[in-house]
């Protein structure tokens, strides 16, 4: 009898791809994958995650394209990709193409330097942020509708001031305690949203990209972006198109003190 041969591998890094506009895992098959500029390619789970085995556990920069999307790349670390399950949730940008498909709001155009861009809407009040346990940096919320906030990107949100401190949610402990991945930076009152937080593109020479479903009557959004290691905040109507261009704030109303939450 021939000997058997059992050949062992191992999910080195499963891969979720959300649409960033909508919060929607992408479902497409024609997306291509490179680990330091050399092509990849995953096995596809029913559940709609991508799997990469025997994925190697240095530092590393996972490039993804996918049709209608921005290419989006990422850096991997070791620490994750050691970890017992190790998972990447990447966020891709819709591009022009989905843009002229779907309906959705862009903010788009040039600023110098520009770093980061992301937005949350001003109507999502689901989850209210009650205490926080500094040690373990675990966020408790009233959530009444149970969400499951498994989506990584969110923010907690100033309504007074108009502004939002990014979050990454890494753990849910229960429908009330989520586990962030960096401590919070800035106090917050009991009736602050914590929203999901959508992200734009960076492209080159300055240019940015930003497109938010238009699936709701209140069409308002507050846009974040980062520039010379500064925070600029502008409230975005798309009911309102004049007000979907970036400006330049007052100086000394960045991160410090930013324009009222009224109308674009």
């Amino acid at each position: 009898m021939e000997p058997t041969v059992i050949i062992r591998h191992r999910a080195g890094l499963v891969v979720r791809l959300i649409d960033t506009s909508t919060g929607r895992e992408i479902e497409q098959r024609d997306i291509s994958f490179a680990r330091n500029g050399k092509p990849l390619c995953p096995m596809y789970r029913s559940d709609g995650k991508l799997v990469f085995l025997d994925f190697p556990q240095e530092d590393c920069t996972l490039e993804v394209r996918a049709r209608s999307f921005y290419p989006k790349a990422i850096v991997l670390k070791n620490e994750l990709l050691t970890s017992q399950m190790p998972l990447a949730e990447i966020h891709l940008v819709p591009d022009q193409d989905y843009a002229a498909r779907w309906p959705c709001g862009t903010v788009a155009g040039i600023w110098p330097d520009i770093e980061e861009i992301d937005a949350v809407r001003m109507a999502d009040a689901a989850c209210l942020a009650q205490t926080y346990d500094e040690r373990r940096r675990i966020l408790n919320l009233f959530n009444p509708h149970h969400l499951a906030l498994d989506r990584t990107y969110y923010a907690v949100v100033n309504p007074d001031d108009c502004r939002y401190e990014p979050i990454e949610i890494v753990e849910r402990c229960s429908d009330q305690k989520f586990r962030l991945s960096e401590p919070l930076q800035h106090p917050f009152g009991n009736y602050f949203p914590v929203a999901r937080r959508i992200l734009g593109a960076v492209l080159p020479q300055g240019h940015y990209a930003l497109r938010v479903p238009e699936d709701a009557s209140d069409r308002r959004w507050l846009v974040r972006w980062r520039s010379g290691g500064r925070d600029f905040y502008q409230l975005v109507d798309f009911a309102l198109p004049d007000s979907v261009t970036l400006r330049s704030p007052p100086e000394g109303r960045a991160e410090s003190g930013t324009e009222p939450c009224k109308g674009g």
